[in-house]
C-alpha cells in the first residue's frame, strides 16, 4: 500500500489518452496515492479523482456513462 500507486503504474492509462482518471483507494482507504502521481496525471492533462473505492467505481460509471473518455485504476481490498 505505500509507496503506493506511482506515475509507472499509469504510463499505460495515459497512452490511452483518457481525459479523466479515477483512482479507487481500497474499501479502508488503504493504498496511497502520492501527489508526485496526482502531479504526472495533471502534467499531461488528465484530470484525477482519488476517492474510496466504492465511490470511484460509482463516479466511474457516471462519468462513463456521460461519454466522458475515463479510465480507473480499482485497488478491490482494503
Amino acid at each position: 500500500h505505500s509507496p503506493g500507486v506511482q506515475p509507472a503504474d499509469l504510463e499505460e492509462v495515459v497512452k490511452k489518452g483518457v481525459k479523466t482518471l479515477v483512482i479507487g483507494r481500497g474499501m479502508s482507504e488503504a493504498l496511497q496515492v502520492p501527489p508526485s502521481t496526482v502531479d504526472y496525471l495533471k502534467k499531461n492533462g488528465i484530470d484525477v479523482l482519488v476517492l474510496q473505492t466504492e465511490k470511484a467505481v460509482e463516479e466511474y460509471n457516471a462519468l462513463a456513462a456521460q461519454g466522458v473518455k475515463v479510465g480507473g485504476v480499482f485497488h478491490s481490498t482494503c
